[in-house]
Formats: structure tokens, sequence, C-alpha cells
């Protein structure tokens, strides 16, 4: 969260100095930038630069900077992460640090190598700024022993001829190219640390590029990405890869609570599944763990259609409550939970609940699992839902309910977006602290929402 934090709260350093130039101000991008971000101030929904400026560094009155153009971000390889805005007025700029300086908000104001540089102090910690007749960059700084070095390698960022690499010309020019308030582009593992289990077998995630557009409607902050690659190869293998995650269709829609804290969908087919979550880190443990005691495996090949899950609860705490519903191919594996039962590990068991319905306890956990209706026959088409459906849940009342319409569901635009996406998460950002932080930080730059919406589409 502290980057993006970094990414958004930085822009009220930027809306302090703020009216035009002709001149090149991307030019001090970095070159070797694996993410950029672009926000347009005038666009994407936020409060005005002057209630930003009050709100957020105490000071008003002040100008240098034109925020009628994008305001640029950028990742670099080491994890590294900065700002570039268009400089309007260099003077104005100075005066603006001398007054924060005098508010005790800044500091080590100085020159290096005719450029002029600061240290800023807000509640994100220190950064470093630097500026010139065209452009004005921001970093964090690490530690104090890094403050030169921070400040002499945005000098040279500052000094750069205007020469990219070809990567970095073609990262820039997809950005541009996006016409969304807020777009990011750069490549998958550093952009967007996320599963990539939709990925096909034996591509290079490398080479995997996401394009992020972000967008504000009625309260709700959509967030749409679109995987691509500059490898002609690879970006044919992305486009036949709807084989993994396939389009929602919605099913589960009234069953997604808008009281849980996070809700997630996709539409698959287990068998294909399961090799691609055994190799992700967050889920490998989970699932090792739950199949010392339970099938998981048999279970989640079973699979075959729409799946959601409801987490209720804060993660920042792990005191959740969850669901999970999903559509069956076949239950065959019910015929071996006789033998699950026998195999308990000492301190735990596996009782009955229902007809196909399974409590299983132990020491510090507990989880209901269940099958209820019937496979479809062989005569059903490709695309009929089945009513045989798996279910499971950390208590009865939760698990009870993923298979039946909740009374406050998502709403039915946030229900409509997702459908035809492959992947699709709901954050309800009251419900839980980190939520409320990531809105809190998000709010002045995007508007006020209440949901965040994440989705993969095709």
């Amino acid at each position: 969260m502290k980057k993006y934090a970094f990414l958004f709260v930085n822009i009220c350093l930027l809306l302090a100095l703020s009216s035009c130039s002709n001149d090149d101000y991307t030019k001090a991008l970095p070159t070797a930038s694996t993410a950029l971000m672009y926000v347009d101030a005038d666009k994407s929904g936020g409060v005005g630069s002057d209630d930003l400026l009050q709100r957020l560094l105490h000071t008003d009155g002040v100008g240098g900077l034109d925020l009628a153009k994008r305001i640029y971000f950028f990742e670099l390889a080491d994890g590294s992460a900065g700002m570039c805005a268009r400089v309007s007025d260099a003077k104005k700029v100075g005066e603006t640090l001398e007054k924060l300086a005098k508010n005790g908000r800044c500091r080590e104001i100085s020159e290096v190598g005719g450029v002029q540089t600061a240290v800023l102090d807000s509640v994100f910690g220190q950064k470093v700024l630097a500026y010139d007749d065209n452009a004005l960059l921001v970093m964090n700084l690490a530690t104090a022993t890094e403050m030169q070095a921070t400040k002499n390698r945005l000098v040279r960022y500052l000094k750069q001829d205007g020469d990219r690499s070809e990567k970095f010309t073609r990262l820039f020019e997809k950005l541009n190219a996006m016409e969304s308030p807020i777009a990011a582009v750069g490549r998958g593992q550093t952009l967007l640390k996320t599963f990539t289990f939709d990925l096909p077998d034996g591509l290079d995630a490398s080479q995997v590029m996401d394009a992020i557009s972000y967008t504000l409607e009625n309260g709700v902050f959509y967030a749409k990405n679109r995987r691509f690659s500059f490898n002609e190869k690879v970006d044919k293998a992305l486009n036949e890869s709807e084989k993994i995650l396939r389009p929602i269709q919605g099913r589960y829609a009234p069953m997604m609570s808008s009281e849980a804290f996070l809700g997630l969908m996709i539409n698959v087919e287990g068998g294909q599944l399961l090799p691609k979550i055994q190799n992700e880190e967050m889920i490998k443990a989970t699932l090792a763990a739950a199949n010392a005691v339970i099938d998981m495996n048999n279970i989640v090949k079973s699979i075959d259609g729409e799946v959601a899950v409801n987490y209720f609860g804060d993660l920042m705490f792990g005191n959740g409550k969850y669901s999970l519903a999903a559509e069956l191919a076949h239950s065959k594996w019910l015929a071996d939970v006789g033998y699950w039962k026998t195999s308990c590990p000492k301190g735990s068991e596996i009782k009955d609940w229902g007809k196909d319905s399974y409590c299983y306890t132990d020491r510090q956990s507990v989880l209901y699992f269940g099958v209820v209706g019937e496979p479809k026959n062989a005569q059903s088409s490709a695309s009929s839902q089945s009513s045989l459906q798996f279910f499971c849940g950390n208590t009865s009342e939760v698990a009870d309910s993923p298979l039946q319409p909740v009374q406050k569901p998502i709403s039915a635009d946030v229900a409509e977006k997702i459908k035809g996406s492959r992947f699709a998460l709901v954050m309800n950002m009251e419900k839980a602290v980190y939520g409320q932080l990531l809105r809190a930080v998000c709010e002045p730059f995007v508007g006020d929402f209440y949901t965040y919406v994440y989705t993969l589409e095709q």
C-alpha cells in the first residue's frame, strides 16, 4: 500500500505549486522505468488544488506547476518510485519551497549541477525534490544517508537529452494512447503484483504487460486491466488465454454481498486451474495445508463454471469470515469423504452436517463444505448452468449463504460491468481499516468512492 500511497499522495505536493510552458517535461522520465502512470488532474474527479493545498500542506497562495498537463509517475526495477510534473514558473516553485521551509515542511534547499533541489517532509516520509524550468521530479528518500545520491539521481534525469530506448518509447506511447482520467502501463510483475494463473503454460511472464484504465462512476472506482505484450508471439498467446479464465456470466452476482469487504469472481475449468494455482506462492501453502485432511486437489478439478468468494472482516487483522461457491462438473470426490473422516490427524475431525454436507474442525479452525444440486446431463449445452454446486465457509451461517441471494447484493451497475471480464475483484472501502485508509489516500485525487472494482478484461 505504501508505494501506491506515495504515487497518489505526492500529487498534493504538486498541486501546491499550480498554472504554461511548451517544453517537453516528460523527457525527465527515467528511460529505465518498468512502469508508468499518469493522472489528469482536471479529469480525475478529485477536489481542486486550493482545497488540497489547505488540507494537505496547510499553506496557500503559491504556484509554479501546470496542472492542465498530466502528472506522471514511474517505477524502476529496484522498486523505487517517483513522479514528474510540468513546471510553468520555476521562480514560483522556489517561492513555494521557501514558504514550506518556514513552516518546517521543507529543508536542504540547494542547487546541484544547475538544478534546484530540496527535501520535503510528509506523513508518508521524506522525499527529495528537484526541478528546472521544464519539469519537477519527486522520489522517496529511504534514509538520510541517501539524500545526496537521490538528489544526484534526479538531477541526472532532468538533464537527459530526450533520447529514449525503444522499450521506454513503446511503454510511454502505449500509456499516452489511453484516454481514461488515470491510467498505468507496466510489466505485470512490477505494476500489479497479483495472481498470474491466467497465463498460458511456458509463457515468459517478464514479457507480459498490464494496461490499466481507472474511472470513477457513481461512487465506484473501476480499474480495468488489459494484458498485452510487445512481443508478438507472447501477445498472441495472451489473446488465446481465455481457455483458462473464461468470461464471467454473473451467475453468482446476486450472492455477492455489498456487506463483504472483498468479493471475487472467476469462470474456470478446474483441471486447467489447479496446476496454475499450485504455482502461486500465495495459494500453494494454503492448498497444501488443506490437502493434509481434505483432498482439495480433486475438489478443484471438479469445478467447471463460475466461482465466487465473499470475505467479511479485515485482512489486516486476519479475523474474517469467508464463503465460496462454485459450479461443479461432478462430485465424485464425495465417495472419499468416509476415508477423510478416518484419516483426520489427532485433534481434528470431520462430522456430517447435512445431506452431502460436512464440518471439519481442529483446535484452531473450522470449515463447513458440501455439495447441492445435480450435474448437467449429456444433452446440456456447454453454456448451460449446472445445478451441481460446491460450497464452503468458516461459519455455518456464511457457508449456507453463497447459494442464496443476499439481502444487500453488489449494485446492478457493478454486476453488469463485471460480466464479460475474466477476473473480478470487488472491495467495499468502508468495511475494513485497509479499505478506509486506501480510500482516504485516493479520495482527494479521484473523488469520493465507496467501492473499488478491479477486472481483468479480454
